[in-house]
């Protein structure tokens, strides 16, 4: 069963807020924050939505399915990652670190937390 010990290597992570792992639906099945300002089950809502947006555009202007996307903030920076629109349970997971965070770790393991997140929930 999928638990919140699937986030423990970005947890880890320098400059690390939050991060949350929901259906394409936009139901969140996971969460953790570290970050008590953050209202990661409102957040993860909209940047669903925003991230459905990007993939209906993407596709409609034949660039091929949207894998990842970085939102940089005067004072954050936000990954959102997708399962695949083609995979086996499609997965949207958004995580939010500090602007001087280290992302380039972050998008390194954003793949192997949907990787397994996909397998538990196939």
């Amino acid at each position: 069963m999928i638990n919140e010990s699937i986030f423990d290597d970005i947890k880890q992570i320098n400059g690390y807020m939050g991060v949350g792992l929901s259906q394409y639906t936009g139901d969140l099945l996971l969460f953790d924050k570290s970050d008590s300002d953050i209202n990661i089950e409102e957040t993860s809502i909209i940047f669903n939505d925003v991230f459905r947006d990007t993939h209906a555009l993407s596709t409609k202007l034949s660039l091929g399915h949207t894998k990842i996307m970085e939102i940089s903030t005067e004072k954050s920076k936000i990954l959102m990652a997708c399962s695949g629109e083609d995979s086996a349970v499609h997965l949207h997971l958004f995580a939010i670190f500090k602007k001087d965070g280290n992302v380039a770790l972050a998008k390194m393991i954003l793949p192997k937390i949907m990787n397994k997140a996909v397998s538990e929930l196939s």
